[in-house]
C-alpha cells in the first residue's frame, strides 16, 4: 500500500484493517457460498426482489445479507447519492445514524470514507486486531442493528486445510429478538469474552 504514495497510505490502511476487523463475517459468508453457490459480493435484486427501483441500480452492490456499499466512482467527487431499497431500514456505518429504507439520500463520500450501510435486523461479528490471516483472530466484539429479528451463522475452520470436508469446523448460531431485545447464541463456543462487553446494540 506504500507504493501508492503518503496521501493514500492512511487510506488504504484504514479499509486493509475494516477488511481483517470483518473477516469473521467474510468468511462465514464464505462457508454460506460453498454450502449454496450465492455469492456474498451481489446485486441489490437479489435481497429485494420486490423493490422495482434496484432491478436496474447498477452502482451498489450488497456485501452479504447486512452490508450495502455504495462506491464513489466519479473522479473528485466528495459525495454521491445513494439509494437505500424499501423493505428495511439502514444503519449509516460509519455514524450509525438510522435512515428509513426506500428513498434516495445524498451521502458525504470524502476520499477516505466510502459509502457503507448496514441493513436493519443485522448480526455483524467483528475480529481482533490483526497482521494477516496467518494470524489466529478472536471474535473482539458482535455488534447489533436492530430494527427486526436477526440470524447469523458463525463459521469457523483451521483456515489453512481441507480437514472441514471432514467436519472439523465449529458453528455458532447468532440470534437476535428484536420483540425483546434479546441476544441470544446457540452451538459451539465462539468466543472467551463475558457477553456483557462482548455485544454491543447499535442506538442503545
Amino acid at each position: 500500500m506504500w507504493s501508492y504514495g503518503k496521501q493514500a497510505e492512511p487510506i488504504l490502511s484504514k479499509y486493509l484493517r475494516l477488511r481483517y476487523q470483518l473477516m469473521p463475517y467474510i468468511y462465514s459468508l464464505g462457508f454460506h457460498t460453498w454450502q449454496t453457490g450465492a455469492p456474498f459480493m451481489r446485486a441489490l435484486p437479489l435481497d429485494f426482489p420486490a423493490d422495482p427501483r434496484v432491478v436496474d441500480l447498477r452502482d451498489e452492490y450488497m456485501f452479504g445479507p447486512a452490508l450495502l456499499v455504495a462506491p464513489v466512482t466519479e473522479q473528485g467527487a466528495t459525495s454521491r447519492e445513494v439509494y437505500l431499497p424499501a423493505g428495511a431500514d439502514w444503519y449509516n456505518y460509519w455514524t450509525n445514524e438510522k435512515v428509513r429504507g426506500g428513498q434516495s439520500i445524498t451521502v458525504s463520500a470524502p476520499i477516505d470514507t466510502i459509502p457503507l450501510f448496514v441493513r436493519a435486523g443485522s448480526i455483524l461479528p467483528l475480529g481482533s486486531a490483526v497482521d494477516s490471516t496467518h494470524q489466529k483472530q478472536a471474535i473482539d466484539h458482535i455488534r447489533v442493528y436492530p430494527g427486526a429479528n436477526a440470524d447469523f451463522t458463525l463459521y469457523n475452520d483451521d483456515g489453512t486445510t481441507y480437514a472441514y470436508e471432514q467436519g472439523e469446523s465449529s458453528i455458532t448460531q447468532l440470534h437476535w429478538n428484536d420483540d425483546s431485545g434479546r441476544f441470544t447464541h446457540d452451538g459451539a463456543p465462539a468466543w472467551a469474552t463475558p457477553e456483557s462487553t462482548l455485544v454491543q446494540i447499535v442506538g442503545h
